[in-house]
């Protein structure tokens, strides 16, 4: 047993700001479909991996998605694009945590920033 039973249990306690995640992955043509267009799957899996990174950062234990409350897809992303993943704790019970991702698109040529709420 790595005395996971409740988050920390082996180690101090962190700050939610100790745990947070910035992730970014280069949007490549494999990523998307014939009209340049990042495929939602895409986004959903980086959004699962920069989630899963912050919770095992915070809890040093193996942790898996029980759910997702809620995604939006407002804009596109395309081929070129950088994506970026910014992961933060929003609550943290004894055996289960809720982490927020906010995804954000630049425009690697004009420098444009634009955030894909989700």
């Amino acid at each position: 047993m790595t005395g996971c039973s409740e988050f920390g249990a082996s180690h101090p306690p962190k700050t939610a700001g100790y745990s947070r995640v910035t992730m970014s992955h280069m949007i490549l043509p494999q990523d998307a479909n014939p009209a340049g267009i990042v495929h939602g799957g895409v986004v959903m899996k980086h959004i699962d991996d920069a989630a899963g990174v912050l919770a095992l950062r915070h809890t040093r234990c193996n942790v898996v998605t029980a759910s997702i409350d809620r995604l939006d897809f407002h804009n596109p992303a395309f081929i070129g694009n950088l994506l970026t993943l910014k992961a933060s704790l929003n609550l943290v019970g004894s055996t289960s945590m809720e982490i927020g991702v906010r995804v954000e698109t630049e425009d690697l040529r004009t420098g444009e920033i634009r955030h894909r709420p989700t």
